[in-house]
């Protein structure tokens, strides 16, 4: 089924849901609902009619019907069980409870079974959109605002879901039940002004119910803000530890939390007051009920046990109402949820999958750019009529001032956006036409900051071909040379390295992922700032295994070092999106100015640094 907008019918947006993860549960929920009937109709009906008739059995006021005596008496009846009537009718009591109790735990038991999966197929949805989903929708969001949707927005909408689909169910089937048992026992001791006063009174409460679940609306939603903001505050506080104490920021920090804190329990507070208005409400109305049945038992003679009955049965008419009341609160809450996970979920994928890609059949790595015009926002052009071709197995080097066009023509090759105007070729067939398997096995990266996975050494190499052999990975490493620092440590190649990799240190985290583009060596290789986070020794170290990787690839090298650029034989200089500049490093320091002001700069700034 095709995933609706949020500007969609509410119910497209509920079929959706149906369709896509409730309906696979149908078997569990429908049991998990039959219990809950049971569970209902017990506690609507069964305790009320208790009540009347079989406490005074108990009492001795009544006697068992004929035949039910009879019966207890030929088959049960014994010297040690005497009075065995006294005994059915007093177990009576623990045998509807114990009913009540296991059909309320089964009903329990089901609906969690099934909302576990329901959240685990809307979390796995959720977060497999977000890994298709091209790079510009990452960028329009705060990365704790996603993440807040895939853990928090879920977990609500299940928990919402579930109470929906049980008490929408449930609580009108209690409803039922009691309203059956106060008819019949309106009519049996001529209380119906009794019966009619309750219905009017449950009236009452449908337009309060509709008010409130309103006026919770926008409160809900602000509440849901709040908490994608505190969770975008935590994870770039956390990811930024050293930033932030380094810069003593931390009282600012704790500030923006507070603040954000506040604005949500705000929010959260609001909502609460606004929900559990509803109950003194309905509470208030139901003892009026209440308050009439007594003066109308009272005034016509009603025995104990048939007033505690009616007064039973108005209560179970009034909690369901009262749940339903929640139901619809929960019901306005949880289309809010699913705007926002549609918002995932039907977000446009701005770089779609070809309907009958090309295949790229043992690429060489030929690029072509043709005539390529790009933006990220329109009549602000970033890339200006960029027209290359790049033969297959040659190194280029593309320099220039920041902002002029590098990183955005390696975004393009990779797909990352699609081009304005022109076209991004692989082997003579348009990136466009290739499906992203073919284009990603086509193309390996090493960039400025590598990212690593809280997993070993070895794993980590793996993530550039997950189907290798740890003999593989070995090689990989080796070529590398990352066998300097896994040999230094027991664990060798198993060794756990932390999250984000921060049991390593800048040219060890860089030589794993120099060792990643080794195994799964791609035709095509981009160079991303490799090495211009590292010292001038480890750099030396890490170009000599960059020269090795190169060899027999296609290889973009985006370097500010020009020392990291002497294996180009190719130099492209980049100006306000322009390629101003095409040639070797003797031919554009002779002709190019740009590119002869960039040099001297670099070498003026690495003659400084041997000097310290």
């Amino acid at each position: 089924m095709q995933t609706p907008s949020p500007d969609a019918s509410t119910r497209e947006k509920l079929r959706f849901l149906w369709v896509s993860y409730i309906r696979q549960q149908k078997r569990t929920l429908l049991w998990a609902i039959f219990f809950g009937g049971i569970a209902a109709a017990t506690a609507g009906f069964g305790i009320p009619y208790m009540m009347e008739h079989v406490f005074p059995v108990v009492f001795g006021k009544d006697p068992l019907p004929e035949g039910v005596e009879a019966f207890l008496r030929q088959y049960f009846a014994s010297e040690d069980l005497p009075d065995v009537t006294l005994w059915a009718a007093a177990a009576m009591l623990p045998l509807v409870m114990m009913v009540r109790g296991m059909a309320a735990f089964m009903n329990v038991f089901l609906l969690s079974k099934a909302g576990l999966r329901i959240l685990e197929n809307l979390r796995l949805a959720v977060f497999s959109r977000l890994q298709e989903l091209p790079l510009a929708y990452h960028e329009r969001f705060k990365q704790g605002e996603l993440i807040s949707r895939v853990i928090h927005n879920t977990q609500f909408l299940q928990s919402g879901m579930l109470t929906i689909m049980n008490d929408v169910v449930i609580q009108p089937l209690t409803l039922v039940a009691a309203m059956t048992y106060l008819v019949v026992a309106a009519l049996n001791s001529e209380q119906v002004p009794v019966l009619l006063v309750n219905m009017v009174v449950a009236t009452l409460c449908i337009p309060i119910i509709k008010k409130v679940g309103s006026a919770m609306l926008k409160k809900m939603r602000d509440m849901m803000s709040g908490l994608g903001d505190i969770t975008a505050t935590v994870q770039e506080n956390l990811s930024a530890q050293r930033d932030v104490r380094a810069f003593n920021m931390e009282a600012q920090q704790e500030e923006t939390f507070l603040g954000q804190i506040r604005r949500m329990m705000t929010a959260l507070f609001r909502m609460t007051v606004c929900s559990q208005a509803l109950t003194p409400v309905i509470e208030i109305l139901s003892a009026v009920a209440l308050a009439y049945a007594l003066y109308m038992g009272c005034s016509h003679g009603l025995t104990l046990e048939q007033f505690t009955a009616i007064a039973l049965a108005l209560y179970y008419c009034y909690d369901p109402i009262k749940r339903l009341g929640t139901v619809h609160n929960q019901y306005k809450l949880t289309l809010t949820l699913v705007d926002s996970l549609l918002g995932v979920l039907s977000a446009k994928d701005e770089t779609p999958e070809p309907e009958r890609p090309v295949p790229l059949k043992h690429p060489r790595g030929e690029v072509r750019f043709e005539h390529v015009n790009f933006a990220y926002v329109a009549d602000n052009p970033v890339l200006r009529d960029v027209d290359v071709h790049v033969p297959a197995g040659q190194i280029v080097a593309l320099v220039g001032p920041s902002g002029s066009g590098k990183t955005t023509f390696i975004n393009l090759l990779c797909r990352f956006y699609d081009v304005v105007d022109g076209s991004v070729k692989i082997d003579g067939v348009d990136v466009r036409d290739v499906s992203r398997k073919d284009r990603t096995e086509a193309v390996g990266l090493v960039s400025q900051h590598p990212v690593m996975f809280h997993t070993t050494i070895k794993e980590n190499i793996r993530m550039g071909r997950q189907d290798a052999t740890d003999e593989e990975v070995f090689r990989a490493g080796a070529l590398a040379s990352v066998n300097e620092f896994t040999e230094q440590h027991a664990d060798g190649y198993e060794r756990e390295i932390g999250e984000g990799g921060e049991g390593l240190s800048g040219g060890q985290r860089q030589r794993v992922s120099i060792a990643r583009a080794f195994l799964k060596n791609a035709p095509i290789l981009i160079l991303d700032e490799a090495t211009a986070s590292l010292d001038m020794t480890s750099e030396a170290r890490i170009q000599a295994s960059l020269n090795e990787l190169a060899k027999g690839h296609t290889t973009f090298v985006i370097a500010h070092r020009f020392s990291t650029i002497r294996m180009a034989h190719r130099i492209l200089v980049f100006e306000s999106g322009r390629i101003v500049a095409d040639g070797s490093h003797e031919e554009l320091y002779a002709s190019s100015t740009l590119y002869r002001d960039l040099y001297d700069k670099q070498i003026m700034h690495a003659g400084k640094e041997a000097a310290v």
